[in-house]
């Protein structure tokens, strides 16, 4: 009798999708890559400081306010960390919208008393 197969197992996550209400004026305009970092996109980002060269790294650390080491691997590690606390600031996930529920009249009155 032969073997039975494996299923292949199906990694997932629970990120639906990317999107997010909009907390500058400028994602409410329409141009979300508006940001200090010319990106909210963490891959764009990641594959932009991975190719900076060491001087280029020192500059752009210096313009971001981050202190300088020597290790290039740490920089960099610091970079993107600070690049992640900056797009996790400004980005707030959607929210699915409240049921409106019904409110009793006693409510009602109580509220209307400051016609």
């Amino acid at each position: 009798m032969p073997k039975a197969r494996k299923k292949p197992v199906i990694e997932t996550h629970g990120k639906v999708e990317d999107k997010f209400e909009p907390t500058l004026l400028e994602q409410v305009w329409g141009r979300a890559d508006i940001s200090r970092y010319g990106t909210l996109v963490e891959e764009d980002y990641t594959k932009r400081i991975h190719n900076m060269t060491r001087a280029d790294l020192e500059a752009h650390a210096r313009q971001m306010g981050i202190v300088i080491v020597e290790n290039t691997m740490r920089l960099r590690d610091k970079l993107l960390s600070e690049f992640r606390q900056y797009a996790a600031s400004i980005t707030k996930p959607l929210q699915a919208p409240r049921p409106i529920t019904s409110i009793s009249e006693q409510a009602m009155k109580v509220l209307a008393e400051g016609r």
